[in-house]
């Protein structure tokens, strides 16, 4: 049945996975956490996770050979994984031994010991409905460990941790939970509720890096709008920042737009109308993509109300597709005008070049840079009709003294 459910790209992986498994020897291999849950749904798996009781390096380089995917392995953490193009589709496998967890101390890292048992290391998971595993290689073949009934959790649509500790461990679960609410519909149950409210004062220490990675998952779900309403009502994005918490008009603007989205796209909607924007993005550590999405959303956002003049266009110019996308998306109303007059400023261009200026008599250096300028400004308003009357334009600017007078 799992391996029915799975696409095409996945399947494949997962048969090559079980084959050099047996061929090296490996005494189990279990299919846990997502994998499982999704097939147990009936819904395709979005994931395919398999853990072993041995180091998985080799096991991951044997079903790259195999499959002509790509190995990527972490030593230290006891993991591996394998990327395989098929065509427009990709799919990856991920590789784990089996192990238990230490956390020193709130947001850090874990201590890890390899060599568990799969109810051990189904024990250092997060959720219930994460936490139990399908044999797929061994004399256990075909069993089902469900040691916190997470099954049951999955049938009565219960979001429940497994233990009080769960968030001060790790409180990027806090983000995790919000997504497999919105996506399966789940509702904490009321000690996973307390265990939420008190939980965000653990979100402080977790790095930039790590809280960057789970908005770019988080804006990758079908459901954005609904985990994003989650993470404000369990102040999760307040614990991440004070004043990261989405405005009225995002909720309007994702309300017809469910998801997947770039996560610059998303970044520019949640934070273009803040006046901590640039705050909120220092704390999520955010890539230069996504700050220049939310800088040029603003730059958009600002300029609707005003007149639409060649001026403004040409400072507009940088702002990228992510910027415009998640403009549109906040003003519906202002945008569409604006940003058609951007694209035919972008489409026009001077009559003339730099070196048919030169021949008229324009000084080498800036005056070029500014003359184009200037026609340029002129053609898109209209007022020029061709070549030949550029060149009268520029002769009469030469004689009146205004040649190099800025565009």
């Amino acid at each position: 049945m799992l391996r029915r459910s799975l696409p095409r790209t996945l399947r494949t992986l997962y048969d090559a996975a079980l084959t050099a498994a047996q061929g090296l020897g490996e005494a189990e291999l279990w299919a846990v956490g997502g994998t499982v849950r999704d097939a147990a749904r009936g819904v395709t798996p979005r994931d395919l996770d398999l853990a072993s009781g041995r180091d998985p390096s080799r096991l991951a380089r044997e079903i790259a050979d195999r499959t002509g995917g790509v190995a990527t392995v972490e030593a230290r953490f006891g993991t591996a994984s394998v990327t395989l193009f098929d065509g427009p589709h990709e799919g990856r496998i991920d590789l784990a031994a089996l192990r238990t967890e230490r956390y020193p101390r709130a947001g850090s890292l874990p201590e890890i010991t390899l060599g568990a048992s799969i109810e051990d290391d189904l024990g250092r998971r997060d959720y219930s409905v994460n936490a139990f595993a399908l044999c797929v290689l061994g004399r256990d073949r075909g069993q089902v460990v469900d040691p916190f009934d997470g099954l049951g959790d999955l049938g009565r649509r219960r979001l429940r941790i497994l233990h009080p500790r769960s968030f001060r461990d790790d409180a990027t679960r806090l983000w995790r939970g919000a997504r497999l609410a919105a996506r399966i519909e789940l509702r904490p149950d009321p000690a996973t509720a307390v265990a939420i409210e008190q939980g965000t004062r653990y979100i402080e220490p977790i790095s930039g890096a790590r809280l960057w990675a789970e908005f770019a998952l988080l804006a990758g779900e079908r459901r954005v709008g609904r985990t994003l309403a989650l993470l404000g009502s369990w102040g999760v994005l307040r614990g991440v920042h004070p004043a990261f918490e989405p405005a009225a008009e995002v909720a309007r603007a994702l309300r017809h737009r469910p998801g997947p989205h770039a996560p610059a796209v998303l970044a520019a909607v949640l934070l273009a109308s803040r006046e901590r924007r640039a705050d909120v993005l220092g704390r999520l550590n955010a890539p230069l993509e996504a700050v220049d999405a939310v800088d040029g959303a603003t730059a958009l956002l600002a300029a609707s109300d005003g007149e639409i003049a060649p001026e403004l266009l040409e400072r507009l110019r940088a702002t990228g597709e992510a910027a415009r996308r998640a403009a549109l998306w906040i003003d519906p109303a202002g945008q569409p005008a604006l940003q058609t007059a951007l694209r035919r400023w972008e489409r026009t261009r001077s009559h003339l070049d730099a070196r048919a200026l030169m021949r008229l008599g324009v000084p080498e250096g800036p005056a070029i840079g500014n003359m184009l300028g200037r026609l340029r400004g002129e053609r898109y308003l209209g007022n020029l009709g061709g070549a030949a009357q550029a060149r009268r334009t520029v002769r009469a600017w030469l004689a009146a003294g205004d040649g190099e007078r800025p565009a």
